[in-house]
C-alpha cells in the first residue's frame, strides 16, 4: 500500500485501472505497451545480472499520478541500469488477490511474451506480495521466484478493528485506514478490501494458496518508530545489515494507523512498519529488515528520504536486492 500526494495528503489513484502491461523505459518515458508491442531493451552497456526479468506487483490501492511519479519511485530505473527488463503492471486497486492475481499472471504472460523470456521474477510490496504468491501457485511454470517486501501473510490487526473482529473503535480504524489513501471509508468496496488484510482473511488465503515446491520464496520487512536492528530476526542475507545502524521515525502520514495497530497488539509490542508486523511480514527464506516504513520501502513520498536521521537508502536497497537474485542464478 502506498499512497497518493496530493499537495502532502493521500488520494486512491489510477491503479484501480485495470492490468496494464508496461516494461520501465528507465528514461521517464512509462508509455502504455501492448502484449505485442516492441521491447523497450536496456542500455548496452548496462552491466550483467540475472537472465530473468523482474515485475514489480503493487500494494492495495495506488495513488494518481502526478508526472513521473511511479508507485515504486526510481526503483525500475535502477534495476534496469544493472541490466535487467523491468515490468511495472497494473492490477485493481481495490480487489482481493484472487482478481488481483489472476491480472498479475496476465503481465506475466505478456511479459515472457515481449521479452522471450521463459519465467519471471516477481516481486510484491504489501498486497502485492499475496497477489505475487497466488500468481505463483497458478502459473507455476512462468515464475522462477517470489519475493515479498512488508507482504501481510499473516494479516494485520488494524484490518481486525477496522473489521470489528477485535476490539477498539472500528469506525476510527476504518477512518484512520480510509484517510491515509483519501477515500470514503464507509464505501462498501473498501470494507470488503480490508478482509483482504484481516488475520481470517489472510489464514484463508494461506489454506487456499499453497507455494510452489522447490520455488525459492523470499521476504523481506520493515522496521519503524526507531526500532533497532535487534528488534527484528537476523538477517540471512549480509547486504540486510547494511542499514543496521539506522532508526525510522515513521511518517506522519501513517502515525494514526501504527498507533491502532500498536494498541491492538497489546501486550505485544511487536516490530512493525506502520501498517504491518515483522511476524506478518515473514515469508519462505527471510532475508532481514530494513529501517523503513511503509512508504519508504518504496521509495515513497516521491523519494523524499526516510525521515529525520535516517539515512537509508531506499533504490540501494532494490539495486542489492536484485543483486542478491543475480547471485542466486536467479
Amino acid at each position: 500500500m502506498v499512497p497518493a500526494m496530493r499537495m502532502g495528503t493521500v488520494v486512491l489513484g489510477v491503479f484501480a485501472t485495470g492490468c496494464g502491461f508496461l516494461p520501465h523505459s528507465g528514461s521517464g518515458d512509462d508509455t502504455v505497451m501492448a502484449p505485442d508491442a516492441t521491447v523497450l531493451v536496456t542500455p548496452p552497456d548496462a552491466p550483467p545480472s540475472g537472465p530473468y526479468p523482474i515485475v514489480l506487483a503493487h500494494g492495495l490501492f495506488g495513488f494518481s499520478s502526478i508526472g513521473p511519479l511511479d508507485y515504486f519511485y526510481g526503483i525500475a530505473p535502477a534495476l534496469e541500469a544493472q541490466g535487467r527488463t523491468v515490468f511495472t503492471p497494473q492490477v485493481d486497486a481495490i480487489q482481493d488477490s484472487d482478481v488481483r492475481g489472476a491480472e498479475l499472471v496476465m503481465a506475466i504472460e505478456a511479459a515472457k511474451l515481449q521479452t522471450g523470456a521463459a519465467k519471471v521474477i516477481v516481486i510484491g510490496h504489501s498486497q502485492g506480495g499475496l497477489d505475487a504468491r497466488w500468481a505463483a501457485a497458478h502459473d507455476p511454470g512462468s515464475v522462477a521466484a517470489v519475493v515479498t517486501v512488508a507482504t501481510p501473510h499473516r494479516g494485520s490487526k488494524v484490518a481486525d478493528v477496522a473489521l470489528g473482529v477485535l476490539p477498539g473503535n472500528s469506525t476510527v480504524a476504518l477512518d484512520a485506514l480510509a484517510n491515509l489513501f483519501g477515500i470514503s471509508g464507509s464505501g462498501a468496496s473498501f470494507a470488503g478490501a480490508m478482509q483482504v488484510l484481516s488475520s481470517a482473511g489472510a489464514a484463508q488465503f494461506n489454506a487456499d494458496v499453497l507455494d510452489v515446491p522447490g520455488m525459492p520464496y523470499f521476504s523481506v520487512a520493515g522496521r519503524s518508530l526507531l526500532a533497532g536492528p535487534d528488534a527484528c530476526p537476523p538477517a540471512a542475507a549480509p547486504f540486510m545489515t547494511t542499514w543496521n545502524s539506522q532508526r525510522d521515525p515513521i511518517k506522519v502520514e501513517l502515525a494514526p494507523v501504527a498507533a491502532i495497530l500498536g494498541l491492538a497488539e497489546l501486550p505485544n509490542t511487536p516490530t512493525q512498519d506502520g501498517l504491518v508486523t515483522v511476524e506478518s511480514a515473514t515469508w519462505g527464506q527471510f532475508l532481514g529488515c530494513i529501517p523503513a516504513d511503509h512508504f519508504d520501502q518504496v521509495c515513497q513520498l516521491a523519494g523524499q528520504g526516510a525521515g529525520l536521521g535516517n539515512d537509508f537508502d531506499c533504490v540501494g536497497f532494490w539495486r542489492d536486492l536484485e543483486q542478491f537474485l543475480a547471485s542466486q542464478n536467479l
